[in-house]
């Protein structure tokens, strides 16, 4: 990572207007205190990048966002060594070509996101041959057919019954939501959600040890604490273009990013111009915010905040990096003797 200036990024948004909206993948790490929701079995637990701990019934969650660094390699079944079915038919063609077991996944995972519909209808079949029939589901049949899917290849794959703290993927709000855990031979178990996050989800994901309910439940979970410090740094063309975020599973870089940080903290928006008449504005709630999607040039940098012209510059990006700029706080003039302060 190069860096231009440093800066302590803790979050952002991306509303880079006129882009196409290739998923991001993420990277950093996320921290949360959850008051355990009453009626739940919850025990600790950890796997590749989140770890679960329990005391005085508060969860803590650490997810730690380094790349998964999987290589095991993928060994696709005939499609003549598998029954005739439609949905052992779409994952051999899906992943087709596929050198590892990740790039297995990820390819059912994309498809999974981008062609089933979320529709919350609990009247409807959410068994993964409906689901597919459908091409509907809720958080439950979104995680059975990507296990299916999975198995259907061979790669090992769970279903997850758990709690989201803040924002249910499709819902909103707080509650009970299922997402899947995949199982990289050479790295360990490690979640995803088909709804909103490849490779890992949030620290508002609380894991539940067991999907009974007892005769106090169903409760509400309540967030103490959060400390979310993901920030995106790259894109990931090929994905759906719908709202995920990516764990990588490699350092290698798909496009140069500008993460820009205001000192201010204030809301503010920037503009990149590039050649061949490249304009790209963004938004930049809290004073913080990424340009992804950029090729290694010159570029010129202009900051605003309330309208007014808070910082200009000149930025080159030479590779395809991850360049971080700090945006120091104006000089402001006072009017009396016309010194600055």
């Amino acid at each position: 990572m190069r860096r231009l200036a440093a800066a302590a990024l803790l979050a952002l948004a991306w509303t880079d207007a006129g882009v196409a909206q290739d998923a991001v993948v993420v990277a950093g790490a996320d921290r949360a205190r959850i008051l355990v929701p009453p009626g739940v079995e919850v025990a600790p637990y950890e796997n590749l990048g989140y770890r679960l701990r329990l005391a005085d019934g508060v969860a803590t969650i650490e997810v730690e966002l380094d790349p998964i660094g999987s290589s095991s390699p993928f060994e696709q079944p005939t499609v003549s060594e598998l029954p005739p079915t439609a949905l052992e038919r779409l994952a051999v063609a899906l992943t087709r070509g596929s050198r590892t077991r990740h790039e297995a996944a990820t390819r059912l995972l994309a498809w999974v996101s981008g062609n089933v519909r979320y529709q919350l209808d609990r009247a409807a079949a959410q068994d993964a041959e409906a689901v597919l029939a459908r091409r509907s589901a809720y958080c439950t049949g979104f995680a059975r057919l990507t296990v299916a899917l999975l198995g259907a290849v061979g790669i090992e794959a769970r279903e997850v019954a758990g709690y989201v703290a803040e924002g249910r993927p499709g819902e909103g709000g707080s509650g009970y939501h299922r997402w899947v855990e995949i199982h990289y031979p050479d790295r360990g178990w490690a979640f995803s959600d088909p709804l909103a996050s490849h490779g890992f989800v949030g620290a508002s994901y609380l894991r539940l040890a067991s999907d009974r309910l007892a005769p106090a439940g169903p409760g509400h979970g309540l967030v103490i604490e959060r400390q979310d410090r993901t920030i995106a740094v790259d894109v990931a063309p090929g994905t759906p273009a719908v709202a995920l975020r990516l764990r990588a599973n490699r350092e290698r870089r798909n496009a140069a990013a500008l993460a820009l940080a205001l000192d201010s903290g204030e809301d503010a928006e920037a503009e990149l111009l590039g050649a061949g008449g490249l304009r790209r504005l963004l938004a930049l709630p809290g004073g913080r915010g990424t340009f992804l999607g950029l090729e290694p040039g010159r570029y010129e940098l202009r900051v605003r905040e309330d309208g007014r012209l808070a910082a200009w510059k000149s930025i080159t990006i030479r590779d395809r990096v991850l360049a971080e700029v700090s945006i120091p706080r104006p000089p402001q003039v006072a009017r009396e003797g016309g010194r600055k302060r």
